[in-house]
């Protein structure tokens, strides 16, 4: 049986993601948008501006988690690929704290003339939340006296004086209640509850949170905020066709338990960072992924929007999950450190669970890490670089860029 020194880190993560939350109240008229920047003239001729790639919704497209190239619970030094400011996107400083803004994000795409504008916040449902102080900016208009401003107000604002060619979304997994998933298989895996060890998926409240009903109402909250991502784009200026709004679905950050490559629950628990039973790993992604993908994209076609493309990347993942066959943590990978040449082929592509504070964070727990957001990088690129109508899935090739990245590829 594991050990059960993390449960005091464990009760803090389940408190996190369990808070009752006060659904911010969306005022009926939002601020009033610049009107939107045009390109200038100067000696008769146009001056070029740049376009953005602007990235709004939740954690899997915040950033959460990218400072780190690999797992590991010895020196962090050698996984540390973005450094402590990793997610100061303000100055030296976090513009929304907790928001977990990384400084490079699924946005900063590196194509000439295209800038990157990450609004996105982690912990973001489809409504802004209040929690005590902390405020968690949804896809809404919310505004208050505080400063505090919903990310479609900060969409409206940002694309009113600037050229915004394509707005990535990912929303949608935390109105199903994303952290306090995690937080109770986790828990039921190292016996922290009345309960003991028990699986998650054999608990009857996580059941009812995809039950039919349940995800009705997700489904049509997702599309609502959809809506209102197009509606600050109206209010900026622009008409449909003047942008592309690309819907992303979540990638799988687990293996099934015929992938796991941990057999003894220990190994899963110290070395792998894994605390899930195979039970669990293959209910995350038979009902639990597949049903919160399925609703992003019954959101999508109840928005009925043409100028919306839904990115799949529900297997951009697949063969660097977190304790799947093949790949391993950072110490038993052997590399010197993540820049190693093939590093990203030899390491996880998502961040173990944290149980320990500084200097990872528990809420970096199993998100995309350097190299998974380096890979839903290439493929929202690709997908900017060659538009498709209506749908694409993005999946990975094995093989890597000159600059050490995941080289990806688009399936229609």
């Amino acid at each position: 049986m594991p050990a059960r020194w993390p449960v005091l880190a464990l009760a803090g993560l389940l408190l996190t993601a369990c808070t009752p939350t006060q659904q911010a109240a969306d005022p009926a008229v939002p601020d009033a948008a610049s009107p939107r920047a045009r390109p200038t003239t100067q000696g008769g001729e146009k001056l070029a501006r740049p376009s953005y790639v602007v990235t709004v919704g939740d954690s899997y497209i915040s950033g959460e988690g990218a400072r780190w190239a690999g797992n590991t619970v010895g020196n962090a030094h050698g996984v540390d690929a973005l450094g402590p400011d990793a997610y100061d996107d303000q100055g030296g400083r976090e513009s929304q704290p907790g928001c977990h803004r990384a400084e490079q994000s699924i946005a900063t795409l590196g194509l000439p003339n295209l800038g990157a504008k990450n609004l996105a916040c982690s912990g973001a449902a489809t409504r802004s939340e209040l929690a005590g102080s902390r405020f968690t900016p949804g896809l809404d208009f919310y505004r208050d006296s505080r400063g505090n401003r919903g990310q479609a107000l900060l969409l409206e604002r940002f694309a009113g004086s600037h050229d915004v060619s394509h707005v990535v979304v990912s929303v949608g997994g935390n109105d199903f209640g994303f952290g306090s998933l995690i937080a109770r298989c986790a828990g039921g895996f190292i016996g922290f509850g009345p309960a003991g060890r028990t699986a998650c998926s054999d608990d009857a409240r996580i059941r009812s949170v995809f039950a039919e009903g349940n995800v009705r109402s997700v489904t049509r909250d997702t599309s609502a905020s959809l809506s209102r991502v197009g509606r600050a784009m109206r209010r900026a200026g622009y008409a449909e066709a003047d942008y592309t709004m690309i819907v992303l679905t979540y990638p799988s950050p687990l293996p099934t338990s015929a992938q796991v490559r941990y057999a003894r629950d220990d190994d899963r628990f110290r070395a792998g960072g894994c605390p899930f039973f195979d039970a669990d790993l293959d209910w995350a992604n038979d009902t639990a992924l597949t049903t919160i993908n399925a609703s992003v994209t019954a959101a999508v076609r109840r928005l009925g929007a043409a100028n919306v493309v839904r990115l799949d990347l529900a297997r951009a993942l697949e063969g660097r999950r977190l304790c799947e066959r093949g790949v391993s943590t950072f110490p038993a990978s052997q590399l010197a450190s993540w820049r190693a040449p093939a590093a990203a082929q030899r390491l996880e592509w998502v961040n173990r669970v944290y149980f320990t504070f500084a200097p990872w964070q528990v809420q970096e727990s199993l998100h995309p890490n350097y190299w998974g957001m380096r890979a839903g990088q290439d493929c929202v690129r690709r997908l900017v670089e060659r538009p498709v109508p209506a749908s694409a899935t993005c999946l990975p090739t094995g093989r890597l860029a000159p600059d050490g990245s995941p080289v990806m590829r688009l399936a229609r």
